[in-house]
């Protein structure tokens, strides 16, 4: 098969995922991040990439809707992915919740803009030290009321903005 050939395959939502367990072992690191991030991509075949050598082709593994949570458990301990791990929607709350204490902002970053993240965490990673965290938990859709409204007042210029412009505050 030519390389365009695989990048037609990789590119076309109809992909099947047997084809897709087949290219997930391509020695190309672009190609099985392509797989990594297809849609059509099998549970079993992000478990493979979980291990693959290449931090990309992890990435991918870890924001994918099809990983399973056992997976992404154990990619939460590369501290090169798990960041990606904290948004993930099916990342277990139990372990959203270790994580925002992680010492790492762009790991409790991306734990504030999970949309399954609890009103608890949110109110913990509002008053983060860090101001992007608080700021991203103002850009989370679901984010309560009171915890905007402490926000509002936030000292960071910012982090006030961000609340000024949530789609709650808005008209």
């Amino acid at each position: 098969m030519t390389n365009i050939e695989t990048l037609a395959l990789i590119q076309d939502e109809n992909t099947t995922a047997e084809i897709l367990d087949k290219l997930s072992a391509d020695e190309d690191e672009f190609i099985r991040a392509r797989v990594a991030a297809h849609v059509n991509t099998s549970p079993e075949t992000l478990v493979k990439l979980s291990k693959d050598e290449s931090g990309l082709v992890r990435e991918f593994v870890a924001e994918h809707l099809n990983t399973p949570v056992e997976t992404l458990v154990a990619l939460s301990e590369d501290r090169f992915i798990v960041s990606w791990v904290a948004g993930n929607p099916n990342t277990p709350l139990e372990l959203l919740e270790k994580l925002s204490d992680d010492r790492d902002e762009f790991v409790r970053i991306s734990i504030s803009v999970n949309p399954n993240i609890t009103d608890e965490i949110l109110d913990k990673l509002s008053k983060d030290e860090d101001e992007n965290v608080r700021a991203a938990v103002a850009k989370n859709p679901t984010v309560p009321t009171d915890i905007l409204d402490r926000l509002s007042k936030d000292e960071n210029e910012d982090v006030r903005n961000i609340v000024a412009e949530h789609p709650s505050r808005a008209g």
